[in-house]
């Protein structure tokens, strides 16, 4: 037996077992079924809830060129509200959950 030969022969023996264990472990696992923001499948009724806050994390803003209007995202929708303070309104029909996918 050749160099090649017995270095071919001991990395089959070193790696058969790791490729045998990934073979039966893909096996060996169910498969899940597949989630879908666009239709989850909630284990239970999934309600409209109304939301009040007064602040919110990793949001985006921005002001209006003439300085009178910020407008911003939270939850996955878009607001507008007058820089001078008052209340937020959506740009467009707000959704139940989030907005965007």
């Amino acid at each position: 037996m050749n160099a090649k030969q017995f270095l071919v022969r001991a990395m089959t023996f070193c790696f058969a077992p790791v490729f045998l264990s990934q073979i039966h472990a893909e096996e060996a696992e169910p498969l899940k079924p597949v989630w879908s923001v666009t239709a989850p499948n909630y284990s239970v009724a999934a309600d409209a809830v109304s939301l009040d806050v007064s602040e919110g994390t990793w949001m985006n803003l921005d002001v209006s060129p003439d300085g009178k209007t910020i407008v911003f995202d939270l939850l996955g929708d878009i607001y507008r509200m007058p820089f001078a303070g008052g209340a937020a309104e959506p740009l467009h029909e707000p959704t139940v959950g989030v907005g965007f996918y």
